[in-house]
C-alpha cells in the first residue's frame, strides 16, 4: 500500500510535526523514515477555510449578525408598487421545479411592503 494510506487497514494515515505516522483506526504506528522518498508527496494542498452558518455560530456572534447595520438584501433599481420608492430590496428563492424559474421577492424599505414575481 502507498502513501497516505495504511497498509493494514487502508484508512487515511496522519502524521504529527515529529515524523510519527499513526493510523486512527487499526493503531499501526511507524515513521516517515521508513517510506522512501519517491513514495511521499512532493507537494502539500491545503482547503481554504469554508464559510461557517449562521447557525453553527455563537449566540453573540448570531446577534451581532443580526444586528449589523449593513445592508441585509440585494438592492434594485425598480419602483415599489404600493409608496413608488426608487429602490427595493430582492431575493430569489427556488419554490417550483428546477425547469421553471425562481420567484423573485421584492421589499420596500420606506413601506416595508413585500411582493413577489415568477420568473
Amino acid at each position: 500500500m502507498v502513501w497516505p494510506f495504511c497498509p493494514n487497514c487502508h484508512n487515511t494515515l496522519s502524521v504529527n510535526a515529529g515524523g510519527n505516522v499513526h493510523c486512527a483506526v487499526c493503531n499501526h504506528s511507524t515513521n516517515l523514515s521508513t517510506y522512501s522518498a519517491a513514495a511521499l508527496p512532493s507537494r502539500t494542498t491545503t482547503s481554504a477555510d469554508r464559510p461557517v452558518p449562521l447557525w453553527a455560530k455563537s449566540d453573540s456572534e448570531q446577534a451581532a449578525l443580526r444586528n449589523s447595520s449593513g445592508p441585509k438584501r440585494m438592492v434594485v433599481e425598480e419602483p415599489c408598487v404600493k409608496c413608488g420608492a426608487a429602490e427595493v430590496g430582492f431575493y430569489t428563492v427556488q419554490l417550483r421545479s428546477v425547469d421553471e424559474g425562481q420567484t423573485v421577492f421584492y421589499e420596500c424599505p420606506e413601506c416595508n411592503h413585500t411582493w413577489s414575481v415568477n420568473n
